[in-house]
């Protein structure tokens, strides 16, 4: 009988061989490699091989934990590799994450009230779980480099940078109106507290941090010959610092990890050349080492993904309401959100159709559960929440190839 140290050494190092693989000779391949982890994490399942059991009540904090360093990770590369430019923001970004966002929310939530039956506090909730769109599995349709300035792909890198962080303030509404999460006297404590407070304190206080660590270690790097600090390891430090900071003073960390990555890219474009050619290496090198890490942490997550599917999988029952996401709620608020944007219509029509779902619902769901989310509730939303991101895996991830190949063609 084989070992089982032996067994699971011979599927991790199976998987992330497709993974490297998936980088060069696999990558036109028709199947996308996050299917194919998906479909790994449900064969040593319970209901495959039995190697690996989670539950999304009674592991919710091990799943927060894991999934939350996953959205860290890629924020800040986010943050990094976005070109600071105030008009791209303004006119997409910005209304993404916030206009459309609050329109997804609103109609996932009228959907999971008048159709699913959801109490308004649950269904609520799981709009805004399902709202953001995902920084983690969204790499094939984000910016391919640090001066990609496509407007398509620089959209939907910045909304997923942004939302994760601002579907936070409505996160805890829902959980207000279930009744776990004190909103105060007709909500005056979520909208001071939650809504404004956070969001804003969240941005400023992750710019600190990423501008402070910028300008410190380019001094030093200037005023010395040898190296003052390893660069690789900035990277943890600043999401350290600027998610362990927001956290303590009650701000969204979120936000602060990708406004700390927007602020180092800001500082590397400075106009003192000196200053700049330190930080720009400074960038670069965080950005590299983040963006390796990032890539082990998705192919980690979209396995774990597939570990849970078999038991909350509810295909059968919920297959309609993530097509309805798909394909009526996003397309509409994604227009709304662009309606006085001078983006071509070409970029508008693959927005719509972009708005994958991934590591920050299963984020937000899991957090919801370890902060008192009824059980019954829990199971509810599971497998609303699990076949939602496992319909978009399959669909967007899949297709997404084929249709940047035929975006490209019309660019040109």
């Amino acid at each position: 009988m084989i070992p089982l140290v032996a067994v699971w050494s011979l599927i991790i190092g199976s998987v992330f061989l497709l993974a490297a693989l998936g980088k060069g000779v696999f990558r036109r391949l028709p199947i996308s490699l996050p299917a194919v982890y998906l479909l790994i994490g449900v064969g040593i399942s319970d209901a495959g091989l039995g190697l690996m059991s989670l539950d999304l009540v009674n592991d919710a904090k091990l799943i927060e934990t894991l999934t939350e360093i996953g959205v860290l990770v890629s924020l800040l590369t986010v943050g990094l590799r976005l070109v600071p430019s105030w008009s791209r923001f303004r006119c997409s970004a910005i209304p993404l994450a916030s206009v459309a966002m609050v329109m997804t929310i609103a109609g996932v939530a009228a959907v999971g009230y008048f159709l699913v039956g959801l109490p308004i506090g649950a269904a609520v909730l799981l709009g805004a779980v399902l709202a953001p769109t995902d920084p983690v599995l969204a790499s094939e349709v984000q910016i391919n480099h640090d001066q990609d300035t496509d407007q398509l792909r620089y959209s939907l890198t910045g909304e997923a940078g942004l939302n994760d962080g601002t579907a936070f303030p409505f996160v805890m509404l829902g959980l207000g109106l279930v009744g776990i999460h004190d909103l105060g006297e007709f909500g005056w404590r979520w909208v001071a507290v939650d809504l404004v407070w956070a969001v804003v304190a969240g941005c400023g206080f992750g710019a600190f941090v990423g501008y402070l660590i910028s300008h410190v270690s380019s001094w030093l790097k200037s005023h010395r010959i040898d190296p003052i600090a390893d660069e690789e390891l900035l990277t943890l430090a600043m999401i350290g610092l600027a998610y362990g900071g927001a956290i303590a003073i009650h701000a969204y960390g979120f936000l602060s990890v990708f406004a700390a990555g927007v602020a180092m890219r800001v500082f590397a474009e400075s106009d003192d050349d000196e200053q700049h050619e330190h930080a720009e290496t400074l960038m670069r090198t965080v950005a590299s080492v983040n963006q390796r890490f990032g890539e082990i942490l998705e192919v980690a997550l979209v396995v774990l993904i597939g570990v849970l599917l078999p038991t909350y999988w509810t295909l059968t029952q919920d297959w309609w309401f993530a097509l309805l996401l798909f394909a009526v709620l996003r397309p509409i608020a994604s227009y709304a959100a662009l309606w006085f944007s001078d983006i071509g219509k070409y970029q508008k029509r693959y927005i719509a159709f972009f708005g994958i779902r991934g590591i920050g619902s299963l984020y937000y769901l899991s957090y919801s559960i370890d902060h008192g989310l009824d059980e019954s509730l829990a199971h509810r939303l599971g497998g609303v929440v699990l076949t939602t991101i496992a319909l978009s895996l399959l669909i967007h991830s899949n297709i997404a190839s084929l249709l940047l190949s035929r975006y490209q063609r019309q660019q040109h």
